[in-house]
């Protein structure tokens, strides 16, 4: 006799939002398309409009739809970076609670950058390199300027994933450091940070620039294996090894 499995019960407005995804995913509504109307949809499948309206605050939030108020929702393009913004609560939310996950995250940081340096470095195009440029001068100007250092930091190695052309690459990029640099405090307690920072991104700017993928990526691990202890330990967690300077 087979293992029994207990029945699973679904809301209403689960129910709807499935079929409402899955029609979404055949094509019926493409992207830029108008959903029908609440009152149309109620016809449709035959309930409530609670359901309706719940089912579509689910579509919203997985960003697969946009709601405007008097206007029917419409379908968007989804993208990686939509994906990466819709889970960062949640990461957050786990990088606060579980100390060993920030360090796992600077494991995969470390690998993942260093991959795409020396991707970089091998196929980097006269635009790819000027838009690195581009982006290391505003790093240098918001020297003095904390968070706007902390944000050019990013912009910068978010450049150096972009030039893969791969946006998916691009994306892990800017969600992984988004996360990572919430708990980045060396910057308000080190004097000095600031210039060590932007010379190392000098350095590594230079490796790509002169298409040496492996002393880019010899670059960026000196760069990483500085920065990354300086990452605080979540609150009131306990301090991982080399979380604290």
């Amino acid at each position: 006799m087979g293992s029994s499995h207990p029945i699973e019960r679904k809301k209403l407005s689960d129910l709807v939002m499935e079929r409402l995804l899955e029609r979404i995913e055949r094509g019926e509504f493409p992207p830029g398309s108008q959903l029908p109307s609440e009152r149309e949809l109620m016809k449709q499948f035959q309930v409530g409009r609670p359901a309706i309206r719940e089912a579509l605050q689910g579509l919203h939030r997985m960003g697969l739809i946009s709601i405007t108020h008097g206007e029917r929702a419409r379908v968007e393009t989804l993208k990686p970076k939509t994906v990466f913004d819709q889970i960062a609560a949640p990461v957050r939310h786990l990088l606060i609670t579980s100390p060993a996950t920030l360090e796992h995250l600077k494991q995969a940081r470390m690998m993942f950058e260093v991959a795409m340096v020396r991707l970089a470095a091998s196929q980097a195009k006269p635009e790819d390199i000027e838009l690195l440029r581009e982006r290391l001068e505003q790093h240098r100007a918001t020297l003095g300027k904390p968070e706007e250092f902390v944000r050019t930091d990013i912009a910068f190695h978010t450049a150096i994933a972009s030039v893969t052309g791969n946006p998916i690459f691009t994306a892990i990029s800017e969600a992984m450091l988004s996360w990572l640099f919430e708990f980045y405090t060396e910057l308000l307690r080190f004097p000095g940070h600031e210039e060590i920072t932007l010379a190392e991104h000098e350095r590594i700017f230079n490796e790509i620039a002169a298409r040496k993928p492996e002393e880019a990526a010899r670059a960026m691990i000196e760069h990483l294996a500085r920065s990354n202890p300086r990452h605080r330990a979540p609150p009131g967690g306990d301090h991982p090894a080399g979380s604290r300077a």
